[in-house]
């Protein structure tokens, strides 16, 4: 079990049976409280029972896949290219700040960050503190927006 919320308008907060993964997309670090201290930039971390794959973008910065058991999250923020956006392979839950990388992606679940426009996303929203996966068949079969607050 997992639960997901969004700090600010630039952290994403996961947090597992073991650990907590606060990721700031602005900054591309991941706090985890590490012995290392944060860790930044691209690279395949793992992180008590997660895997995080960091990949670095073009024009600067880093987007983020991350499995959780057996859930496949990915962030990405700002600006990415489709092809860029191809190195998160099949995504379960999609969290981003661009309404066009989600046609791209094609999640089951959208977590809109900062001020992003999902109204032309045609698609249930349910609006909560924390969405909590318990396990792989709590993924819906059709895209669904979680706005949390």
């Amino acid at each position: 079990m997992f639960e997901i919320e969004v700090k600010n308008f630039d952290e994403i907060r996961i947090t597992t049976k073991d650990k907590t993964i606060n990721i700031n997309v602005a900054q591309s670090t991941i706090e985890a409280g590490l012995r290392v201290g944060p860790l930044k930039g691209a690279g395949e971390f793992e992180i008590g029972d997660s895997t995080i794959n960091g990949i670095a973008l073009s024009e600067g910065g880093v987007i983020y896949r991350i499995n959780i058991e057996g859930v496949k999250l990915g962030i990405a923020c700002g600006s990415v290219k489709a092809e860029e956006l191809d190195e998160l392979g099949p995504i379960d839950i999609l969290a981003t700040n661009e309404a066009k990388t989600v046609s791209i992606v094609e999640p089951k679940i959208l977590i809109p960050i900062g001020n992003m426009d999902f109204a032309e996303i045609k698609a249930e929203v349910k609006v909560e503190k924390k969405l909590k996966i318990k396990k792989q068949s709590d993924i819906p079969a059709v895209l669904t927006i979680y706005k949390l607050d």
